[in-house]
């Protein structure tokens, strides 16, 4: 009976320390898991303030006419949807999207360097009118985008 009674107290030793290495695992493992999502939350977190500054900036050089209004309007939409905003939030910038909708045909980059004078001229007329109708809109969604992104930030 004793040697009965030796062979448990063993297994049940040897039943904890076991135990113990898996509860020692356990918490290694949950403790990777919050360093992990630290570190993503911080990355997450320093992409949207870089999203954020980088709207702040395109709209001030929009405000002093440093940079083209249409392609504002285009670069300021993108950004906004980067950061996936709610949609009474949108609707405050809904300017950028009426101009990016109204523009999305346009040509980019080599595609823009690839059109004929003409062609170019077409887009260039197109994107003069835009400007003109939707000046005194762009210029107060600018401001909301400052007012709104300097506070966030």
């Amino acid at each position: 009976m004793i040697i009965f009674y030796i062979i448990a107290g063993s297994v049940t030793l040897l039943l904890a320390i076991y135990a113990s290495f898996l509860l020692f695992k356990v918490n290694q493992k949950k403790q990777l898991q919050k360093q992990v999502a630290v570190a993503q939350s911080e990355k997450h977190d320093a992409q949207v303030n870089s999203i954020i500054e980088s709207i702040i900036s395109i709209a001030k050089a929009m405000k002093h006419e440093q940079c083209p209004t249409i392609e504002g309007c285009i670069r300021l939409k993108v950004l906004i949807d980067q950061l996936r905003l709610g949609d009474e939030l949108i609707e405050q910038f809904k300017v950028f999207y009426v101009i990016y909708d109204k523009t999305a045909h346009i040509p980019t980059h080599q595609g823009w360097s690839d059109l004929k004078s003409k062609e170019k001229l077409i887009h260039t007329k197109l994107m003069m009118e835009l400007e003109e109708e939707y000046s005194s809109d762009v210029s107060e969604g600018v401001d909301q985008v400052i007012r709104y992104f300097e506070y966030v930030e």
